[in-house]
Formats: C-alpha cells, sequence, structure tokens
C-alpha cells in the first residue's frame, strides 16, 4: 500500500462538518485506518494463502521437534547444537515441548482466521470506518443522522463516503454509508 497524505477534499469535508482541527486529524485517523483495512479486505485471498503457508509451515516444525525428542536421531542432535548455540550468545533458550505448545495454539488460530476469511467479501473497512466516525460524532458532540436522498445527503453519510474515497473506495454511495451509520448505531445498541 503507497503512503500518502490525506487529500483535501477530505479536509474540506471534515470542515464542513466541524471546523476544528482535533475533528480533522480524527477523521484523517479513520480514513488512514479505512486505508489499511480496505487493502485487507480487498487482499483476502493473499491472506488465506499466507495462512495455509504458515499452518503447513507450523505443522512440519512441529513433527520436526517430536522427531527432535527421540534420542539417536539427526534432529535431536541438531536441537542439542541449536542449545548449545543459544546458550554461547546468551539467548535464552525456548525448550522444545513450549515451542511445540505456542506452534500448535498459533496454527489453531491460523486456522481459524482462515475459516473467518472463506468465501465472503469482506467488508471490515467501511463497518469500521461508520463505527468510528459515529464514536467521533458523538466525542464532539455532533448529531449523526441517516439522511441520503439523491438531492441532500446527512454530514455523517458525506463524511463515510469522503472517507471511503480517500481509502481507496469510490464506490461508495450515500445509500450505502446511510446503512454502514445504521448498522454502526445497531451494533452500539445492541
Amino acid at each position: 500500500m503507497i503512503k500518502r497524505r490525506r487529500t483535501k477534499a477530505l479536509e474540506k469535508a471534515a470542515r464542513a462538518v466541524k471546523d476544528d482541527d482535533e475533528f480533522v486529524a480524527h477523521v484523517f485517523a479513520i480514513a488512514r485506518a479505512f486505508a489499511i483495512q480496505h487493502e485487507l479486505d480487498r487482499n483476502a485471498g493473499s491472506v488465506r494463502r499466507s495462512l495455509k503457508a504458515f499452518d503447513k509451515h507450523a505443522l512440519k516444525l512441529i513433527e520436526w521437534l517430536d522427531a527432535a525428542g527421540t534420542a539417536a536421531t539427526p534432529e535431536h542432535g541438531a536441537l542439542r547444537q541449536i542449545d548449545a548455540a543459544c546458550k554461547a550468545l546468551g539467548v535464552p533458550y525456548v525448550d522444545a515441548a513450549g515451542l511445540r505448545t505456542a506452534l500448535r495454539a498459533a496454527a489453531t488460530a491460523g486456522r481459524r482466521a482462515e475459516a473467518k476469511l472463506k468465501g465472503r467479501k469482506l467488508r471490515n473497512a467501511p463497518r469500521q470506518a461508520a463505527e468510528a466516525l459515529r464514536a467521533t460524532f458523538e466525542h464532539h458532540k455532533l448529531k449523526v443522522s441517516y439522511q441520503a436522498s439523491q438531492k441532500k445527503q446527512s454530514e455523517a453519510v458525506k463524511l463515510l463516503c469522503a472517507i471511503a474515497k480517500d481509502g481507496g473506495d469510490p464506490t461508495m454511495t450515500p445509500a450505502q454509508a446511510r446503512l454502514w451509520i445504521i448498522e454502526s448505531q445497531a451494533k452500539r445498541a445492541g
């Protein structure tokens, strides 16, 4: 992802809501988070592949550590050499049993994370941005409105669209922004 400065358009949209440097800084932070999450949402397939690779390597390393637990195996000899090298460097050595446990837990967590990414289009960026925008409006004691007609949109809807556009998603419509803001209210209430 290319790191860039926030746009003048986003600053103008934020200042139209509230001409306050702290408010504008909050909106810029929301846009920055949106851009990061939007990139992750778009690359969910790459994240899944990376999680699969981690799982495969973690399982192979667990197998290797299991074999290293048996005396007179090449793995056992290699583990003893690693232990000696760690001691010589003054590096605390992690015992194999603890490492196996940690790798099993990490592999399980990775499989769960991968399962959450399967078969669906991720839309975490607009959800998180709507929740953050709602919190920012409440912090600055601004009213959150959901209006999103063809001719007139509320400040929150306009600002969420500007955040999305600045964060790399120029396709968000006022109607979609309205739904995300409503969902953020429902989540907060529920």
